[in-house]
């Protein structure tokens, strides 16, 4: 038996979670059987003031089990990285090249990270690391974009890793994630590195989906979306800048090279003028646009040839509807440096996408709760099968 520490009155919605999404994974198992693993559950039971689960298996860790929950819950849902179209919230439709010419075949599973950094505490009451867990109440927004990657994690089998960074004693504390990427590298085939407002608005959508999509092939190293065309978002030589919170990486000796060079730059033994960026905006990102990626580029424009840098567009990548007006809406990955405040609304989103059409299939679908009377005639008190009589 493991206890949770107890949480004050506003539990109420972060209690109703758990029970739903067993609730529907018992139903989904139902509807789908056959087609969904069926898990060793963990009884949920409640008392006055906490939540226990109490695991009937031999794993030591009832947690462990919620893994498995989450995986089955969104398996109807998953989309397979060869369907040849994806249509987006926004009802845009996108197609996958010929299938000869798909980059990924089969799933990455815990080969792909999904990494988390940052230097902050995130001690206060409704963060991960508080003395009590957030409730759905309470949560502050970077913590919902943690809990959030680390759903879409579990939906598709991923790897998920969580760093309390160290910070660089003379820079801007977003540089740390340049060089714990770089490490994660030598241990996993992808490190996908998410700011914690870089989001993915439909969970049921795979990595590998995207991959395909973007054609990320061997010889891409690292991928990242475009800013804003625009403003303070130009590199000194006047192309556009990437953003850095959503980071594909892919690992090779070469991307090795390029992140520690990157890492490096401030120091400008290989890049003058780049010690400007250690504390003036934007950071890594300006470093990355103004000096690193020229090295890997061909000698081409980044606009025709993205070579071992592949560009993503901020339509597709970056940004949110909010923003659409400057090109940027997040069609497949959301970027809310537009309005932090909405990460709490996107995990909402994320959760419930999966359970609602589930229950709704469950309660009046085909094999639901419904009874159809229709067909039948009342009269008085009597529910009758013919007309009644005149």
């Amino acid at each position: 038996m493991t206890a949770i520490p107890s949480v004050p009155q506003s539990w109420r919605r972060l209690l109703f979670l758990l029970p739903v999404l067993v609730i529907a994974l018992g139903l989904a198992t139902g509807l789908y059987s056959g087609s969904l693993p069926k898990p060793k559950l963990p009884k949920v039971s409640f008392g006055d003031e906490h939540l226990s689960l109490e695991c009937k298996s031999n794993d030591t860790n009832p947690f462990h089990n919620l893994h498995d929950i989450i995986h089955a819950l969104w398996a109807p849902l998953v989309v397979p990285i060869n369907q040849p179209t994806f249509t987006t919230i926004d009802g845009a439709e996108k197609s996958l090249p010929a299938p000869e010419e798909l980059t990924h075949t089969e799933k990455l599973g815990r080969r792909l990270l999904i990494l988390d950094v940052d230097t902050r505490p995130l001690s206060e009451e409704g963060s991960v690391f508080g003395e009590s867990l957030p409730t759905w109440d309470n949560l502050k927004n970077p913590s919902a974009g943690f809990l959030s990657h680390y759903m879409y994690s579990l939906i598709h089998g991923y790897s998920y890793k969580f760093i309390r960074a160290p910070q660089y004693v003379d820079r801007a504390p977003h540089w740390s994630k340049v060089v714990l990427t770089k490490e994660m590298l030598k241990s996993y085939d992808f490190v996908i590195m998410l700011d914690y407002d870089a989001m993915f608005p439909t969970p049921e959508l795979p990595l590998e989906w995207m991959f395909n999509y973007w054609k990320i092939d061997k010889k891409v190293m690292v991928a990242m979306a475009e800013d804003p065309n625009g403003g303070d978002n130009i590199d000194l030589r006047d192309k556009v800048n990437i953003n850095s919170g959503f980071i594909i990486a892919q690992a090779s000796e070469n991307t090795q090279a390029l992140f520690k060079d990157w890492a490096e730059c401030p120091s400008e033994k290989r890049y003058k003028d780049c010690a400007q960026w250690k504390l003036k905006l934007f950071h890594e990102q300006a470093a990355f646009s103004s000096h690193v990626r020229y090295d890997f580029l061909d000698g081409k424009s980044i606009n025709t040839d993205p070579g071992y840098i592949r560009m993503l567009p901020c339509s597709e990548a970056n940004g949110i509807p909010k923003v659409k007006h400057i090109g940027c809406w997040g069609q497949l990955v959301r970027h809310y440096w537009g309005d932090k405040s909405k990460t709490n609304d996107e995990f909402s989103h994320n959760v419930m996408s999966a359970l609602t059409p589930l229950l709704a299939r469950a309660g009046f679908g085909p094999e639901g709760n419904v009874d159809d009377f229709r067909s039948k005639y009342l009269d008085g008190a009597e529910v009758l099968d013919q007309p009644p009589s005149a």
